[in-house]
């Protein structure tokens, strides 16, 4: 009877993530078809509000504030507004800036809060109260915006009065600060370059929480910004859609921001964003699939909510292996048909990297080690992400763990110690080192070499992450 589950669980849990492999196929498809709007010159110039949500970002803030005062758009239609939850030196920092600036004749604000309710996205609600604009743009704080940023997405957003977002893209502060930001990268390069670009010609873009403009007036007809999950990014954007709204993504238009420079910081911002997208699954698939939207629309949404359960469902199938293998019951299928469904959904996965590479005009043979590392890193963080996606399945909302900002650009710069803010040290991963050990051993008691191959993946993806972590000791998360 146990035997029968588990070959069972392995059986489900594999086959559902073969989906979510081939759609990569579907993503470079539409990528190709992607077409950026034809904007004319702004010439009459409305009033536009940045805020910037801030949370002890000692290291950043100064640099986020001086690239806000010097966007190109006019004074007297530029309203700053710092949303300033932070508890550290920090406040000092922005009370300095916004004196300077505003002698300058900058239009600049603080908000401060008496309690953190709501965490970003009861900043970004309680701020709405105090916005002017017509539009208003969210810079996080780590990132820097070019000059005609404000320039460029209103003009974008005012060929159709019914865009509500105008997502720009990401590119990297630190890309070639380590080999690990290298990777990262790569993961986010692919989801902006083509998974944005396709789901823009598509037609169902999401804002990404940063680097975004959107308009006031579809912000207030949906309520306002929501922080019953964490996600709030992708709550608003599915709100808005679904009153008829649309969303437009700017794939010529690049925005800087600091990638995570660590493990500990890149393994938090995943679990918070795992936990927050299955938040938004269950909040918003039954609405998806009741819209007018299309078939193909709907299908695509309903990927993009649910991706992270790709790594839940790897993670399960992992768990299983072990059990099976100890008792010499594990299913091995030779049959062409199984190994091509999943050879295919290897080489989908493949051509989704390819294309983003292609795009930047970059070499594939030089890039190839950070893709296996990033894929590694992705095995090494599972048990993270799949935990917080367990507790997101269980519970909406939660603590918004925040990914700490260390302005390290070059190979030179620092990481400060004493600002990483990690819980615990990363028993999880280790606990998994040795359960994927002792899979190993009946692997190779059993004489599973491809097995073994497989666990071996796994086992090194959590040494790569624990042992990343490690160093940095435990501390207090703010």
């Amino acid at each position: 009877m146990i035997e029968t589950v588990l070959v069972a669980l392995y059986f489900l849990f594999t086959f559902l993530m073969l989906p979510y492999g081939y759609n990569c196929f579907v993503m470079v498809l539409y990528s190709r078809r992607y077409k950026g709007p034809n904007p004319n010159i702004v010439r009459n110039h409305n009033m536009v509000t940045i805020q910037l949500p801030v949370y002890n970002e000692k290291h950043v803030v100064g640099r986020l504030i001086d690239s806000i005062c010097n966007l190109d758009w006019p004074r007297d239609k530029l309203e700053v507004l710092i949303l300033d939850d932070s508890t550290d030196e920090t406040k000092d920092i922005v009370d300095q800036e916004v004196i300077a600036r505003r002698a300058q004749g900058i239009n600049i604000s603080v908000i401060r809060r008496l309690e953190r309710i709501g965490y970003r996205a009861g900043a970004l609600k309680n701020a709405l109260e105090y916005t002017h604009g017509k539009y208003l743009a969210v810079i996080d704080a780590d990132f820097v915006p070019p000059r005609d940023f404000i320039e460029r997405t209103v003009a974008a957003i005012e060929t159709d009065p019914k865009i509500a977002i105008v997502q720009a893209r990401w590119d990297h502060l630190n890309r070639d600060y380590s080999k690990f930001t290298e990777a990262f990268s790569l993961g986010i390069d692919a989801y902006h370059i083509v998974e944005q670009s396709a789901r823009s010609a598509i037609g169902i873009v999401n804002f990404n929480g940063s680097a975004g403009l959107l308009r006031t007036e579809a912000i207030r007809d949906v309520g306002g910004w929501s922080w019953d999950i964490l996600s709030e990014d992708i709550d608003i954007s599915y709100r808005v859609q679904n009153k008829g709204w649309k969303t437009l993504f700017l794939r010529d238009l690049t925005v800087m921001g600091e990638i995570p420079p660590n493990m500990a910081a890149f393994r938090t911002q995943q679990g918070r964003w795992a936990r927050g997208s299955v938040q938004c699954a269950k909040k918003f698939l039954g609405a998806v699939w009741r819209s007018p939207r299309t078939l193909l629309q709907k299908v695509e949404a309903s990927i993009h909510l649910t991706y992270y359960m790709v790594i839940l469902w790897m993670f399960i199938a992992l768990l299983v292996t072990v059990p099976l293998l100890a008792m010499n019951k594990f299913p091995y299928v030779t049959v062409p048909w199984y190994i091509g469904l999943f050879g295919i959904c290897t080489l989908s996965s493949f051509t989704l990297y390819y294309a983003t590479l292609r795009w930047q005009k970059q070499s594939l043979f030089k890039k190839l080690p950070y893709i296996g590392l990033l894929a590694l890193v992705g095995y090494g963080i599972s048990a993270k992400v799949s935990v917080e996606m367990f507790k997101g399945l269980m519970k909406n909302g939660g603590q918004y763990e925040r990914v700490p900002k260390f302005n390290v650009v070059k190979k030179s710069d620092k990481v400060d110690g004493n600002y990483a803010t990690l819980k615990e040290l990363p028993w999880l991963e280790m606990f998994m080192l040795v359960y994927t050990s002792v899979g190993i051993m009946f692997a190779f008691v059993n004489a599973s070499w491809g097995i073994m191959a497989y666990l071996l993946v796994y086992w090194a993806g959590y040494f790569a992450v624990a042992f990343s972590i490690a160093p940095l000791g435990a501390s207090s998360s703010s």
